[in-house]
């Protein structure tokens, strides 16, 4: 009897020993590297080569010190928070008006998802010439319909520039919402609603008590994607602004690239990744008990 056991654990072990490989190949080799670059200080010729240079903390320092960190953090804060928390109210909107539709439902939601079957960096390309202060015809049409006596510089000035790549995010990211909670909300038994309409419940009595609790699980699994998803955004903004104007639109994400690729400093740029990574585990650690509460 043991000896089937022994052989039934091999031959588990032998199917996982697949994707083991695979994760130590792509995801923890990956991190061990980012960990060692960020201890020394190197330039991009020397990545290839065996790393001979001492350990140091000055990378850390060197990033995490920086004058511009806070006003690096804030910006991310604003644009992840804001992004994910407008998308989804917008997507949870929209799912709950397609569950009323009859029909033409699958059209609707067809033309509704759109946004999110484009490739990020053509639609960053896309917005970034209709938002253009001379050319755009978002411009021409504020211009024309009298909105506006000047050309608005959505990506010229700070304020604008910050709030125009978050629209735009958002505008990408809210379908990924309706899907989720549409396919959710499809879950939710048809009786439920019923029951509690006799009871006397209107509509928001209904969401409250029948719907979020029901749906709750997939929307906080589609919050917590949806805010790695923007607090890793890179390709939006550097499409966009590039970072700018006077840096007012760089993320930490981006900082990242900067800093390893523009100013050619890798160990500065993986110093900031092992930062982006604690923050990405943070998330996860805050997200993980509302992720495995119980539906009640």
């Amino acid at each position: 009897m043991l000896d089937l056991e022994r052989q039934a654990l091999v031959f588990y072990l032998c199917l996982l020993l697949p994707a083991v490989l695979v994760t130590t190949a792509f995801v923890a080799w990956p991190i061990v590297k980012l960990f060692q670059i960020s201890l020394h200080e190197l330039r991009l010729s020397e990545l290839m080569r065996p790393i001979v240079k001492p350990m140091t903390l000055a990378n850390y320092e060197r990033a995490l010190l920086h004058p511009d960190m806070p006003r690096v953090a804030f910006t991310t804060a604003v644009f992840t928070v804001a992004s994910t928390a407008i998308a989804f109210l917008l997507g949870m909107a929209t799912a709950l008006a397609l569950g009323s539709l009859g029909r033409g439902r699958a059209a609707m939601q067809t033309v509704l998802i759109s946004p999110w079957a484009v490739a990020p960096v053509i639609a960053s390309v896309v917005w970034m010439l209709l938002l253009d202060e001379r050319f755009g015809l978002i411009n021409a049409a504020v211009l024309g319909t009298g909105l506006a006596s000047s050309p608005v510089p959505f990506l010229s000035a700070p304020d604008w520039a910050l709030l125009s790549v978050t629209l735009v995010a958002i505008w990408k990211e809210y379908p990924f919402f309706t899907v989720m909670m549409a396919a959710a909300l499809q879950s939710v038994p048809r009786e439920l609603y019923e029951a509690a309409r006799l009871d006397g419940a209107g509509p928001v009595a209904l969401f409250r008590h029948v719907t979020w609790p029901l749906v709750r699980p997939v929307a906080v699994v589609a919050i917590f994607l949806a805010t790695m998803s923007a607090f890793r955004n890179v390709e939006t903004i550097m499409v966009m602004t590039g970072g700018g104007p006077a840096r007012s639109t760089e993320t930490l994400a981006l900082r990242v690239y900067t800093e390893t690729f523009r100013f050619l400093s890798p160990g500065t740029g993986a110093a900031l990744g092992v930062a982006t990574l604690l923050v990405g585990l943070l998330l996860a650690a805050v997200f993980w008990p509302a992720m495995m509460r119980k539906v009640r």
